[in-house]
């Protein structure tokens, strides 16, 4: 059965919000979660009771939020010990918030717009060579002694293998957000091999 396309207007425009520093959800992407504090147990079972979608967003400081995250769908969730949750989201589209207060439930709801992210409800498909993005990422992870399946890496397609990257990678919280805010799979990819490039150039020596 063809997949029924999601459209802007589909999309809620009040969301709860999951503020998890260092932590992106990309669209089409998919985040495993352990959830385990009160207040956020009380947001999976709201989404969960609702339509199940929640958005991800890295805070900048104490009760400040970047503007930009993005939006999941819990497509599987377990239920533990004490209440706590696993779940898995899968990424829908990426939005700005407007503004965000906290409910009576002790998590944040926040107002926000989509307009500027309508090509992520389409296939992106990325300009940039396999090739081009697997050099520098060979290069970077062979300074960094980071051992990794070659074989798999090779066969994943690219705009996969350049997402889940961006995702799992640990780089660090600003750079986590510059990858999310990229126009597109081919501006994300860019920034990733720059990334690689200077990781790999080893540290700068200030010479007096």
């Amino acid at each position: 059965m063809k997949k029924k396309h999601i459209y802007i207007i589909d999309l809620p425009k009040k969301i709860p919000v999951f503020p998890l520093s260092e932590v992106i959800l990309l669209p089409g992407g998919q985040l495993k979660l352990h959830i385990f504090e009160n207040r956020y147990i009380n947001m999976t079972e709201d989404c969960l009771t609702s339509n199940r979608i929640l958005g991800m967003v890295q805070p900048k400081e104490k009760n400040k939020l970047f503007e930009i995250g993005c939006i999941g769908k819990i497509i599987q969730f377990s239920e533990v010990e004490n209440n706590k949750f696993f779940i898995e989201l899968k990424g829908v589209c990426r939005y700005k918030i407007l503004n965000h207060s906290v409910t009576k439930r002790k998590y944040r709801l926040a107002e926000v717009d989509y307009s500027d992210f309508k090509k992520d409800l389409d296939v992106n498909k990325t300009k940039i060579n396999k090739r081009e993005f697997l050099e520098p990422m060979k290069k970077y992870f062979d300074f960094q002694k980071i051992d990794t399946d070659w074989t798999i890496i090779n066969k994943a397609p690219v705009e996969l293998l350049i997402n889940s990257l961006a995702q799992s990678y640990p780089f660090s919280s600003i750079e986590k957000q510059a990858l999310l805010e990229s126009e597109d799979v081919d501006s994300r990819a860019e920034l990733m091999i720059s990334l690689f490039e200077i990781g790999a150039a080893g540290p700068v020596i200030k010479i007096n």
